[in-house]
């Protein structure tokens, strides 16, 4: 069966709208399906422009070795002499914790109490407009928005604890470091050298148009309307915690740009973006999810997200220089074994296939 067509056969009745981009050495293959707009009966083109969940922490970590490139970041410095005050979890006063940690989901740091609707931690306050100092959710307990539940019982280093205000945090750093907005910065080293339509502000993308709804199964959940007008406002250097975990607004094909540089020890065509050794370093620090496939003698790196209905992953091959990023706005999703979804393991497996 043709890639197309197995590619369809996964998706019918199972997604809204999607969009994948397989690159094979230097051949690319492009398959778009379904709706980007119920509303509108929108189909799905090769540009539609998504919110693509958690592979916007790939950006993140590429922006924080972009500074350690630079000489303006050191990754196992205490995080306190970047941020401006001391940031310890209470239960280990005397360990620092270190943008390696928050990178690695090991800083002990989360993201506060599950129930989103109690205003207090980064839970609490994602999705707020409203200023919220780092200082507040990190150190001040006098403060409303603190939360003793903002640290686990784990000591900084130890255990793997995911946490998307970590990567807030982060992003914090690097304007620290860099005297830049998060956004501005992603900006200037990444999109715009590589000519991407792509944005953490929805307001910003050039192709607003483009941009697609989410769906629960197959219902709208969040129109590209409302992802515009709820954009976040810009707040003083070092207070952007919201959005970047998971905010960034891009195409698979613009995507697929960033992942052919990471294959490509940071170049994309002649396009140096990273040098060697960051991208070496980033993958040497377990930053990427791994699969190891020894029978096949492979070995895949990746991302995925999740959030709005939003199913999402880009795995990859270096040795083989071969890759995948997949979208679906939205649709009916199965757990799968492994913590994906039957979608995203249907995803990874065509890329076997077509590499094997």
């Amino acid at each position: 069966m043709e890639l197309k067509a197995k590619l369809n056969n996964i998706f019918t009745d199972q997604i809204v709208g999607g969009s994948v981009v397989l690159i094979k050495g230097n051949e690319e293959i492009k398959y778009s399906y379904g709706y980007s707009s119920l509303v509108d009966k929108k189909l799905v083109e090769e540009e539609t422009i998504y919110r693509i969940a958690s592979i916007s922490k790939v950006i993140i970590g590429m922006a924080a070795m972009k500074l350690v490139e630079e000489g303006k970041l050191n990754l196992d410095e205490d995080i306190s002499n970047i941020l401006g005050f001391k940031i310890r979890n209470p239960k280990y006063p005397s360990i620092p914790i270190t943008t390696r940690m928050l990178m690695l989901h090991k800083s002990s740091i989360t993201d506060g109490l599950e129930d989103e609707s109690v205003e207090i931690g980064y839970n609490g306050v994602n999705g707020k407009h409203y200023f919220v100092s780092l200082e507040d959710l990190l150190l001040n307990k006098n403060s409303k928005y603190y939360t003793d539940e903002t640290y686990s019982n784990n000591k900084p280093g130890d255990k793997y604890l995911y946490s998307n205000f970590g990567s807030g945090i982060i992003a914090c750093i690097i304007e620290k470091c860099s005297g830049k907005l998060f956004t501005e910065f992603v900006e200037e080293k990444f999109l715009i050298p590589l000519n991407m339509d792509a944005s953490f502000k929805a307001n910003k993308i050039l192709k607003q148009e483009k941009i697609s709804d989410t769906f629960k199964g197959f219902n709208t959940n969040r129109t590209a309307k409302s992802f515009i007008e709820g954009t976040y406002p810009d707040h003083p250097l070092g207070e952007n915690f919201r959005g970047p975990a998971g905010g960034l607004f891009v195409s698979m094909q613009d995507l697929s740009k960033i992942m052919i540089a990471l294959m490509n020890d940071g170049k994309y065509k002649e396009i140096e973006i990273l040098k060697k050794e960051v991208v070496d370093e980033l993958f040497a620090m377990n930053f990427f999810a791994k699969r190891e496939y020894l029978e096949k003698n492979l070995t895949l790196f990746g991302y995925t997200g999740g959030a709005y209905g939003v199913s999402s992953i880009m795995y990859f091959s270096k040795e083989r220089k071969a890759g995948i990023c997949f979208i679906a706005n939205g649709g009916y999703y199965k757990p799968a074994s492994t913590g994906l979804n039957n979608i995203q393991e249907a995803m990874i497996s065509i890329l076997i296939d077509e590499i094997s």
